[in-house]
């Protein structure tokens, strides 16, 4: 049971890590994702826990649309109460989705969330998501959109004073853009989540 687990989590991290864009694009809509005004996928980002990050979505409309956005981590479900990371302003909170509505065509729209690392994630390395979704007015809907933003090693030491943020301009997204290995980003997340496992198994 326990390496079925572990085959399991190693999938999911190796699928999540996969769908690493610079941009998307599909009928609805396309746009790109920042983390720190650097264009996801981030594959060395590092945060202390309580430190705050900004994870901002640029999207242009084609159609006259409602969008649905959403945060999650990988390897942990959208029902598990501890989380490792915690929104503190944005949209929607941590694994919800928000419904955005009334959008037209030729839009550009700013999706924008302040983050930061729980205790949950101290000591290691939980990639970051996040998905949308599009629905013309007759709700139907596109083809979902879902990739990782940052693989983030979150450290055991705390942010010193309450969390605090600047709303960046939005309108300067020409930042130097984060040139990790992507081998070793799997990899180290990968080797993370099976230590977690181990170790939660273990307690």
């Amino acid at each position: 049971m326990m390496n079925k687990m572990i085959i399991c989590l190693i999938l999911i991290a190796s699928i999540s890590l996969i769908n690493n864009v610079n941009a998307f694009d599909n009928e609805y809509a396309n746009g790109s994702v920042y983390f720190n005004d650097q264009k996801a996928t981030v594959y060395d980002a590092n945060l202390k826990v309580g430190e705050p990050a900004t994870i901002k979505a640029d999207v242009y409309l084609k159609k006259n649309i409602d969008v649905s956005t959403g945060l999650t981590a990988t390897g942990f479900g959208f029902k598990n109460v501890d989380q490792p990371y915690k929104v503190i302003e944005g949209p929607s909170e941590f694994t919800e989705t928000a419904r955005h509505h009334g959008y037209d065509a030729g839009e550009s729209v700013t999706f924008e969330w302040v983050i930061c690392p729980t205790d949950i994630a101290a000591g290691w390395t939980i990639p970051l998501n996040i998905d949308f979704k599009f629905f013309d007015r007759d709700e139907k809907e596109g083809i979902p959109i879902y990739f990782t933003v940052a693989n983030i090693c979150v450290s055991d030491e705390h942010t010193s004073g309450s969390a605090t943020h600047i709303i960046t301009d939005t309108s300067s997204t020409d930042q130097p853009l984060s040139e990790g290995s992507p081998g070793f980003g799997i990899l180290a997340v990968v080797l993370s989540i099976v230590l977690m496992v181990l170790w939660m198994k273990r307690k």
